[in-house]
This record gives structure tokens, C-alpha cells and sequence, in this order.
């Protein structure tokens, strides 16, 4: 299914610079060694690594780590295809493990567990989660989403506690950040296919429509000002 996505996965908006600044502190600065579960086409792997760190991009979808490669160009991202859960890197090694927008994808006991192999000790454990800022548009678009995928609602929170609890033994502290950009015509459509509830779980007819329906819906509001709210939760393990 990601194969398929990663071009798509190349038109995202990037993240922040405030929260890739505020996940390297996390690690301890550079040139930590920072792994990035679930790293897709290296949206936060790519900007940490010229920040400095050495970032493990681990990836199962081949196309989503070949498009990652293609992009790092001389950039210390180590491409790693592997699972969440089961990683291979060694016991230990990383100042952070990261999940980006993917936790929803990740088996959170398995992985949870995995993140605190791999975890140095005082490391860090940071989950980033995004959603769509409240606006005339941006909410006409997320009501268009619903309707036509029921299921597209926020996941409950207990997977994340149960994620860090397993990784660190702490609860989260969460932080905030914003970021918007304007985001026009086929690049909209591609960003829209990305979304989980949206390109892999529509049937072929029904995301035409809803394809359809949102440019009509950015017109009409002059573009689409997609704008997002990014929560940053975070914990760190006790050190040995």
C-alpha cells in the first residue's frame, strides 16, 4: 500500500523548524544518533540529519525509503528496512526514537517494546502527532473526509500512553507547535491521497469524488490554506 503512496508522500508540507530544533535538544544535541520509526519519504529524518544528528530511517515500504535516499543525497541518514518492531539496530544506541504521524500504523506493545531496546539509557522517546487547525475551509475539507470515510475520526489516546509507557516506564509531557502553508491544485490532491483515512482506505470512485470535491471546495475559498496543529509528546527513560 506505501509503495504506491510515495510519490504522494514527497507533497506533504514539511515539518516546523522550532520542533526539529526542539527534537534534536531532545536527543542531546548533535551529532546524536537519532532512529526514526516509520521515517516514510524522511520529513523529520532529512531536516535532523543536516541539523547534525545521525539518523537511523527505518522504513518497511521500499519506494518510501528509495524516495528518503533519493532526497538525503550526502545527508547522515542510514536507510533501514525494517519494521517498527523489529528494527535490528542495536541494544541501546539511540539518544531518541521517534514516531512521526505513524504511530496509528505500529503494533504500540511490540514497538513500544522495540523503542525501549534500542533506547539508550536517559534517552528520549518522542511521538509527533498532526491534525488539520480549525478554519472556514480546512473544516468543510475534514466534513468532506468524514463523509466519505466514516472511520477518518482522531484515534483514541490509549495507544500512545501505551506506546511511551512501554518505551520510557513514564507518561508523555506534550508541547505545540504550528506550521501552515498554502497548497495548490495537483499538489492538494496528492497530499490529500496520503492521508491514511483518505488514498489507502477509499475505493477508487469514492476518493475520485472526494478528490473532486475538494478542489471545488478550495475555490471557492480563494485556495487551500492548509494549516495544522503538531503535538509533540515526549518522554525519557531513567538512566541506568
Amino acid at each position: 500500500m506505501f509503495n504506491r503512496l510515495a510519490a504522494d508522500y514527497l507533497q506533504r508540507p514539511e515539518y516546523p523548524s522550532a520542533l526539529v530544533a526542539r527534537l534534536l535538544a531532545l536527543a542531546g544535541g548533535a551529532p546524536a544518533r537519532i532512529a526514526d520509526l516509520g521515517a516514510g519519504v524522511g520529513h523529520l529524518a532529512l531536516p535532523l540529519a543536516l541539523s547534525g544528528a545521525e539518523v537511523l530511517a527505518v522504513e518497511p515500504a521500499g519506494e518510501m525509503l528509495r524516495a528518503l535516499q533519493a532526497r538525503a543525497g550526502r545527508a547522515p541518514v542510514v536507510p533501514v528496512h525494517a519494521a517498527a518492531e523489529d528494527t535490528g539496530i542495536p541494544d541501546g544506541s539511540c539518544a531518541l526514537v521517534l514516531v512521526a504521524d505513524a504511530l496509528q500504523w505500529l503494533d504500540p506493545v511490540r514497538a513500544g517494546r522495540e523503542a525501549a531496546r534500542i533506547l539508550a539509557p536517559g534517552g528520549a522517546v518522542a511521538v509527533v502527532e498532526a491534525r488539520l487547525a480549525r478554519s472556514r475551509f480546512l473544516d468543510a475539507l475534514s466534513a468532506l473526509v468524514v463523509e466519505a470515510n466514516p472511520r477518518a475520526r482522531p484515534s483514541p489516546p490509549g495507544r500512545l500512553r501505551q506506546f511511551l509507557a512501554l518505551a520510557t516506564g513514564r507518561p508523555p509531557i506534550s508541547e505545540r507547535f504550528a506550521h501552515a502553508e498554502r497548497i495548490e491544485g495537483a499538489r492538494l490532491e496528492a497530499v490529500l491521497r496520503s492521508l491514511s483515512t483518505v488514498g489507502p482506505a477509499l475505493a477508487p470512485a469514492r476518493l475520485a469524488d472526494l478528490l473532486g470535491r475538494a478542489r471545488a471546495l478550495a475555490a471557492a475559498h480563494g485556495g487551500a490554506a492548509w494549516s495544522r496543529e503538531i503535538t509533540l509528546h515526549w518522554a525519557r527513560a531513567r538512566r541506568a
